[in-house]
């Protein structure tokens, strides 16, 4: 069985899920799965082993929306029930704990990224000196534009800081992302998250960029409540 993660015991079971079940242990559930008995990770093609995660991220994902979840690693996989049981016996109090620090939190993902720009406008050169010139404008042009998507992230980041209780970098940064940050917001906060896609949508359209956030999503990044420690998240240029 593979042991996806815990959320309270009151907690109903996802329909809308993949294959799972609820297995309840005190005053908490496992959310658990069948899984082959020859299934390893490490002989696992790379599209089972993808499979594998997109299910695992599916069965937490259908719960996090409005329950608490506490996610488990991928591979946390046991021999049967009783096992699962007594390892959570075991640890019960730091199971609670986690469920009860993430009570009415959720993740959510911030992206900033540059749209498909249209290529300028062909202005056929009178002289060479004039070549030059188109040249610099485009320059100079593009220069501009960088600066102030770099400032616009940059505020976007800023304006992030004070409804969110955690913001740090999700995941590896890409070469045309100018934000890519995960932020941990009390539930009855998330209003000023769809605020901020409404509000800066056209801003950061005009600018060349696309702004989306997502969510929720499982809190991975809930390792960060063990021992709060303030993390900076990558802004491009900044």
């Amino acid at each position: 069985l593979q042991l996806h993660g815990l959320v309270h015991s009151k907690a109903e079971h996802r329909k809308a899920a993949p294959p799972h079940k609820l297995l309840r242990c005190g005053p908490i559930s496992a959310l658990i799965s069948d899984i082959p008995h020859d299934q390893a990770a490490d002989d696992m093609a790379p599209d089972a082993l993808a499979d594998w995660a997109m299910t695992h991220n599916a069965i937490l994902t259908a719960y996090c929306a409005d329950t608490t979840v506490v996610p488990m690693a991928l591979g946390a996989v046991f021999s049967g029930k009783p096992a699962i049981i007594a390892s959570l016996e075991s640890q019960m109090d730091a199971h609670v704990a986690k469920l009860s620090a993430l009570q009415g939190i959720q993740e959510f993902v911030v992206q900033l990224t540059p749209t498909p720009t249209r290529p300028p406008s062909q202005e056929s050169p009178t002289s060479g000196r004039h070549f030059l010139q188109i040249q610099r404008n485009r320059r100079d042009g593009r220069h501009s534009l960088q600066k102030l998507q770099h400032a616009f992230a940059q505020s976007v980041f800023n304006q992030l800081q004070t409804p969110c209780l955690q913001t740090e970098a999700a995941g590896a940064r890409k070469a045309d992302t100018l934000l890519n940050c995960v932020v941990l917001i009390r539930q009855h906060d998330v209003f000023h998250l769809q605020d901020m896609a409404r509000g800066l949508h056209q801003p950061a359209q005009d600018l060349g960029l696309d702004l989306v956030i997502t969510g929720p999503w499982p809190p991975y990044s809930s390792a960060a409540l063990k021992q709060p420690v303030p993390e900076v998240c990558h802004v491009a240029g900044a």
